[in-house]
């Protein structure tokens, strides 16, 4: 079977987030650093549409200290807060289809959510205004990844970048300046007008890096690739025991990991997806997909059907990596740095990491 029961811990938008909370919460690594939710993905209340709860009301007096431009409470960087932009997404929508983004107008968030199902959950989450930009657009990162009924989880090690088609305004209306995946952007006027696609890969992002900033010498896995298996570890890390909670076995889960950098070269975790998108856009998809599929075919069909010819040998071995299973676990320290240039973390000030001392503030202040 191509999936495994009760993903909603790790696929649905809130399901992620509680999942995360109660993980960083119970895990002594993250315990004894002050590593928390908001380190791993953008600041994110889970609100009923009634706007009835304590978290919408958490929302709303973070959102007003913002507004005002009192930053000593929030975890994001103050540069991605100046002009105070949020996402609301629905719960368990994907394909971009049901967000929203509002910039610094708390009155019509509010009647966008009780225009809703009062019973209906929404993420309501902190817009990174400053990402990191292709050619002054953009974009986000997709990388697929494998679960199995053995509780074994790997990623694939090639994945792609996917564009937006238009100029990265914060004050733009239109969400193919704001939301890339290509199931949106394929309807905008000016698809493919970049990139074949909307889509490059590894390969060519890196030397737009090189191209802009040669002085940092870039490394994708070394600065960006282990930050991203950092943070898939630790979400189905979370959601592990409520996975496939009959014990099925002889099934797997295909998921589509998306991420995005900030202008300081920080990844943030956006969100995983079921059924991730395999469709064609361009040829370099066109090659690289059928080698992931086979890949993939050939851990979880070829123990169980004896292949009838023997194939010719693999110019390039498998390239889904086991990042956890028995005896495995990838993930690095929590003490791990989450900017891979240290002069640009906007946390340290005068030499000191000053994180620790903001989550003090925070319980504190909720004492």
């Amino acid at each position: 079977m191509n999936h495994l029961e009760n993903l909603d811990p790790l696929c649905s938008k809130t399901g992620m987030v509680k999942s995360l909370r109660r993980y960083y919460n119970q895990h002594m690594g993250s315990i004894e650093t002050g590593y928390s939710v908001s380190d791993s993905t953008p600041t994110t209340y889970l609100i009923l549409a009634s706007c009835n709860t304590s978290e919408f009301f958490e929302f709303t007096k973070r959102f007003k200290e913002l507004k005002e431009h009192e930053f000593d409470y929030e975890t994001m960087p103050a540069k991605q807060c100046m002009e105070n932009m949020w996402l609301i997404k629905p719960a368990n929508n994907n394909q971009g289809r049901g967000i929203e983004v509002f910039k610094n107008n708390y009155e019509d968030m509010k009647k966008f959510l009780l225009s809703k199902n009062p019973r209906s959950y929404w993420v309501v989450q902190k817009y990174i205004e400053r990402p990191l930009l292709y050619y002054g657009r953009k974009f986000d990162i997709r990388m697929w990844a494998l679960m199995t009924w053995k509780q074994e989880f790997y990623i694939y090690r090639i994945g792609y970048i996917r564009t937006s088609s238009d100029s990265y305004k914060t004050d733009a209306r239109q969400n193919y300046v704001h939301l890339t995946n290509n199931c949106l952007q394929q309807y905008g006027a000016n698809y493919g007008a970049h990139e074949a696609g909307n889509t490059i890969s590894f390969n060519r992002f890196c030397e737009y890096l090189a191209l802009q900033f040669p002085s940092y010498k870039f490394d994708f896995e070394r600065d960006f690739l282990a930050r991203m298996k950092d943070l898939m570890i630790d979400t189905y890390l979370a959601a592990k025991n409520e996975l496939n909670p009959n014990k099925r076995t002889n099934c797997f889960e295909l998921l589509g990991y998306d991420f995005m950098i900030d202008e300081d070269f920080r990844v943030w975790l956006i969100e995983a997806n079921t059924n991730p998108y395999i469709g064609i856009p361009n040829k370099y998809i066109e090659g690289l997909l059928p080698k992931m599929l086979n890949d993939l075919f050939e851990i979880v069909l070829d123990p169980y059907l004896p292949l009838v010819n023997k194939p010719a040998p693999k110019e390039i071995p498998n390239q889904f990596e086991l990042l956890y299973g028995k005896r495995v676990n990838l993930r690095r320290s929590f003490n791990a740095p989450l900017y891979p240039i240290a002069e640009l973390n906007p946390n340290v000030k005068d030499g000191v990491e000053t994180k620790k001392l903001l989550k003090l503030q925070q319980k504190q202040r909720l004492l």
